[in-house]
Order: C-alpha cells, then structure tokens, then sequence
C-alpha cells in the first residue's frame, strides 16, 4: 500500500507567528525527506457570502495570496485539491485516494497540516467516519491560534478518531511511518503531551534513572528550567541551572571556550555542546543541556537567520549537537519551540 501525505490547509493566511508557522517548518523538513509515495495539499477557499462569513464574520482567506501554499508543500505536492469547507473528505479526495493507492481505498493515510482544532479535525473525524484510518502526526500539526488550541484540537480527536490514531513521534524515516501504522492497528498509542506533560514525563523518567539534569540556557533565558521547576517533584532530579546571556558568563560560569566563541560564533552546536557539558560538570548532573539562539526580531548574521537555535546534550558521558531553523515566528514562539525541541529530544534519547 502507498504512504500517502494529506497535508491540510498550509496556506499563507493560516500560518502565524503562533503554532502555524512552527508547524510549517516541521511539515517543509517532513516533506524533504521524500517518505511518502504521494502528497495532497489541500487548498481552502473562502467566498463571499459563505457559512463562515455570514454566521461567524471570519473574512480571511479570501484572496489569491492567503489562498497560496507555501514552502515545501507547494514544491512537493502531487496533487491540490480545493475546498470549501472545514473537511478535504468529499468525494474528490476518495477518488483521487482510489487511482493513487491502484484502485482501492487505502487502509490508512497520514495527515498534517492546520488548524488541528478545526480543519484536521474535521478531515480526520470524516475520513475516520469513512472506514479509512486517519494518521494525525501530531508534531506536524499545528494551529494559527497557538499552543492551547493545538492542544484543545488533540484532545478532541482523541476522543474522535481514538488515541491509537494520534502519533506524536517524529518521522525521520520510513521506519518511523511503519512503527506509527503498526502502532495504530495494534491500538497502541505514544501519549499526546503539551509541554507542561512533557515536562512531568521528563522528570519521571530521569526520576527513574536517578539522574540529574542541569541547563545552561541563552536565548531561551532560563524557560527550559522553569518547566521542569514546575514538576512538584522536581527536586528529585534538578540541583540548578545557568542563564548565560552574555559571552562572558558563558566562559566564566562554564568553561566554554573563547576560540571556540571566536571561531564558529557564539549560535553554533560547538558553543552549545560546551555549554551543555559545563552546565553537567558544574552540577554534578548526567544530563546537561545547552541552548543558544537567535530569538529575534534582530540579531540575524549572514547565514545565521532570526529562528536559528543550536542545541548541545550531555547525557552520560555521551554528546550531541543539532539545530533547528524555526524561522521568525516571533520571539517568544521562538523560545517555546526550542524548549519543546529539548524535551522531545531527551524524552526520546532516554526511553
């Protein structure tokens, strides 16, 4: 059977500095990965005069430029199909379904995209409702009114389509894709977290472990650290941490290297991997973290945009490093998303 992508709604009008543009870079870097055998980017249009104008005097989306698909999903889309309403179920999308998967409805098909709480939840519910299994990849999903929206959307579909049907797991490989259909078919289900569970999650796992963790954060300004401060049982894996703002603090209160600051800039995975180190050595912890950034509005250097954060992780005598380009979706977005990052990360590594 095909891996088939309905990526829903990623158009101009819908992608805000909230949890839609986050989305959108997660559903660019899922889509580079070429792991679907084919995608349909739906496309929705609002008119004059329709329900959603007349009886809730939502005018948006209802010119050429908000209609756009943008970044990947507009370069790699097999198909686009146009709507009207809140759900892509119509009969259009079941026969494109039909020639695509050799004449037959697929058994499952994957969905990302926004708004989760509105348009993938109601493409999910009828899709679910038509005997096809809804995938919903939770990461990839998202919502132009933020986090809590996000949320409120998974939870309803939970109740939907089941749990079961809800991936939170990224997708990094084809692998991935066959573990999150497996699991749905055998009524498994990896839990759909806000950061606040993740947290909870974090700590019971360390907790577990009887390790300790220990941040030494820049850009995020001590945001990593409070969600773990947080957890009432926090103390049972957390000493303390550092803010590091300046390049001086780094060097003084960690031991980060001022050639590696001079030689690959202070936003780099170097910086941020002795960070990670130093915070773990000066603590006692087994687990480091460090977060360095570009937060925004300003900042941005030649190769280094606003949304650019570097990570490093200290777990045990191992290291790693990565980055992530979350784009200008404001500052705030900016630091949310990059301690979403390290924790999905660390809950990953540590299972």
């Amino acid at each position: 059977m095909k891996k088939i992508l309905l990526v829903i709604d990623v158009q101009k009008g819908f992608i805000t500095e909230k949890t839609g543009e986050q989305a959108k870079e997660r559903i660019d870097a899922l889509l580079r990965a070429e792991l679907f055998d084919c995608v349909i980017s739906t496309v929705y249009r609002n008119y004059e005069n329709s329900p959603i104008v007349r009886l809730m005097g939502w005018d948006k989306l209802m010119t050429a430029e908000e209609q756009a698909v943008v970044g990947e999903a507009a370069l790699r889309s097999d198909h686009f199909l146009e709507k009207t309403t809140y759900s892509a179920c119509s009969g259009e999308l079941l026969e494109l379904l039909r020639r695509e998967n050799g004449g037959s409805l697929p058994e499952h098909l994957f969905i990302a995209g926004v708004d989760t709480e509105c348009c993938v939840l109601a493409t999910a519910t009828d899709l679910f409702e038509a005997g096809i299994r809804p995938l919903v990849l939770a990461q990839y999903c998202g919502a132009s009114g933020g986090e809590e929206a996000h949320a409120a959307g998974l939870r309803s579909l939970c109740s939907l389509i089941g749990r079961n049907n809800l991936w939170e797991g990224l997708i990094r490989s084809a692998e991935d894709l066959n573990q999150a259909a497996e699991t749905a078919r055998k009524g498994g289900y990896l839990p759909v977290a806000s950061t606040n569970q993740k947290a909870h999650r974090l700590v019971d796992t360390l907790a577990g472990k009887g390790w300790r963790i220990s941040f030494a954060e820049s850009c995020t300004g001590g945001k990593a650290a409070a969600g773990i401060v947080d957890v009432a049982s926090a103390s049972s894996v957390f000493d303390g941490s550092f803010v590091t703002y300046a390049n001086e603090a780094k060097v003084k209160y960690l031991g980060v290297s001022p050639a590696s600051i001079r030689q690959y800039g202070v936003v780099s995975e170097q910086v941020a991997l002795e960070m990670a180190i130093g915070a773990a050595r000066e603590n006692g912890a087994q687990v480091g973290v460090g977060i360095s950034g570009i937060a925004g509005p300003t900042g941005a250097t030649p190769g280094k945009p606003v949304g650019m954060v570097c990570f490093g992780f200290y777990l045990d005598g191992k290291t790693f490093s990565a980055t992530r380009q979350f784009g200008a979706i404001g500052r705030n977005a900016v630091r949310d998303a990059s301690v979403a990052f390290v924790y999905d990360t660390l809950l990953e590594q540590l299972k």
